[in-house]
């Protein structure tokens, strides 16, 4: 199974900055794509393990409205016409981020997996899927993992075992651990910053983000 994924992503191809892929999962065929538009969610209903943040139906209005920003970048899996997964990129809502006035910046918003389908390699696709074509090259994406986010009530996991899932997790893609002063990120040990830096990121950007992560004001 494995390498039938690995053929299928080589298969997949970006097309007008769409990206797709299939996972052949034990409960049948997956598709993983995006960025989707509003139109295109609209055609799905979600499948009711995606509790985590709201309910079902909720939450498939909040992909609608988070598709309709501007900047804003859903993708989603899903089978048939049932979203079992999805990934959301926008601009920063924590204030230091927030704040910053980088146009190039962009957060991981959320990620989610049904718990129906756990263990499928969904989480996954949906990490890389994003960085397969020419629309991050030039951002600088974050995420900030903070425990109180994730599902530990649908884990056996601690939250420093759910730490080292994320690290491991946003790694597939890119993403580095990245040492902030940041509030958010210094109230639990468990909480870490992942970046992720596209190849055409200019070095004044570069720069700049280097001064957000540290303002020296949250230290001892």
């Amino acid at each position: 199974m494995e390498t039938m994924n690995r053929l299928a992503a080589l298969l997949s191809h970006p097309q007008h900055g769409v990206a797709q892929r299939m996972l052949y999962t034990d409960c049948g065929l997956v598709t993983v794509e995006g960025p989707v538009t509003a139109e295109r969610i609209s055609q799905f209903s979600m499948c009711e393990g995606l509790i985590k943040f709201r309910k079902p139906r909720e939450q498939h209005l909040a992909l609608m409205d988070i598709a309709n920003l501007p900047e804003g970048l859903v993708y989603i899996a899903h089978q048939r016409e049932t979203i079992v997964g999805y990934i959301t990129f926008h601009y920063p809502e924590f204030e230091r981020w927030a704040q910053s006035g980088m146009l190039c910046l962009l957060e991981l918003g959320a990620i989610e997996v049904s718990r129906n389908w756990r263990g499928s390699k969904i989480a996954v696709a949906l990490v890389q899927i994003p960085f397969e074509n020419t629309i991050m090259d030039d951002k600088i994406v974050i995420s900030m993992e903070c425990y109180w986010f994730w599902d530990l009530q649908g884990s056996t996991l601690t939250v420093y075992e759910y730490r080292g899932l994320m690290e491991r997790l946003m790694g597939k893609a890119g993403f580095e651990t990245k040492l902030t002063d940041d509030p958010d990120i210094c109230s639990h040990p468990a909480n870490l910053l992942s970046v992720r830096l596209g190849h055409q990121v200019t070095e004044k950007d570069r720069q700049r983000f280097e001064a957000v992560c540290y303002q020296g004001k949250w230290l001892s």
